[in-house]
């Protein structure tokens, strides 16, 4: 279509899916509720400290990037059925109409739903739990030092990489999109400490991609760090990935369409 954006005809298209995926997405919140509970809950039991908050920012991590995956790589699972596809491709909107549903509900949405899930898990687990007479502390993923967002803007990356899957692959996409990133990320950590390698003359402990350095020299361990300026542009790099990711993904789905 050559309108790539009507609001009213989103506004339909947004609705039908939801009609249509409401009571799956719902049975999935249980279920990423369940797990959490179930999860962080026998940590706090078995686990002497109490949950504290760098305990939950880890756990928030984990659950956000690896349910974010998932989720976000099953979006476009009926254009891997020849006949959902040909009902999903023959629908009257626009390849962006059709692209931002499922970006939205797997990237916005999804973080809202997930955010508040988090919280509502953490509160419990925190509220059950033993402090011994500690002041009980429940992680904020909006304070002014930014690591929140930080962890938003790598799931940014990640969910770009999983929508691009979902697009690209029409088969067992997760499995197929999971190996791809994994084995990108291998390769790309075992190329960044063999250049590094080369660059210093002392012993090279560990060097991951965008990290802090680890050197011995003399049996004493030493790290080197970008500035903080420097530090706070890194973070521009999954950012532009996200859009080439976003990018690239809808171009895929239109090809699908022609």
């Amino acid at each position: 279509m050559k309108n790539h954006f009507n609001a009213q005809r989103f506004g339909q298209l947004f609705r039908k899916h939801s009609a249509e995926y409401l009571n799956q997405y719902l049975l999935s919140t249980g279920v990423l509720i369940g797990v959490m509970m179930l999860i962080m809950g026998f940590i706090a039991y078995i686990s002497g400290p109490p949950l504290n908050a760098r305990m939950q920012d880890i756990f928030f991590m984990l659950f956000l990037f690896g349910a974010g995956f998932i989720f976000t790589s099953t979006i476009f699972s009926n254009l891997g059925n020849k006949n959902q596809a040909i009902a999903a491709l023959s629908l009257p909107a626009s390849h962006f109409e059709k692209y931002l549903v499922g970006w939205v509900y797997s990237f916005i949405i999804f973080l809202i739903v997930f955010t508040a899930s988090f919280y509502l898990v953490t509160a419990l687990v925190v509220s059950l739990d033993e402090w011994y007479g500690q002041e009980k502390e429940i992680l904020n993923v909006f304070s002014p030092d930014q690591q929140g967002l930080k962890t938003y803007i790598i799931y940014a990356f990640i969910h770009a990489v999983a929508i691009w899957g979902a697009i690209f692959f029409t088969k067992i996409q997760f499995i197929k999109t999971a190996f791809l990133f994994f084995l990108g990320l291998g390769i790309m950590a075992v190329l960044n400490f063999q250049i590094l390698k080369t660059l210093f003359t002392q012993d090279l402990k560990m060097a991951m991609p965008f990290a802090d350095v680890f050197l011995q020299a003399d049996k004493e361990m030493y790290s080197l760090e970008l500035p903080q300026q420097q530090q706070q542009l890194i973070i521009l790099v999954p950012i532009i990935l996200a859009f080439f990711f976003w990018t690239t993904a809808y171009v895929r789905i239109k090809e699908k369409q022609i």
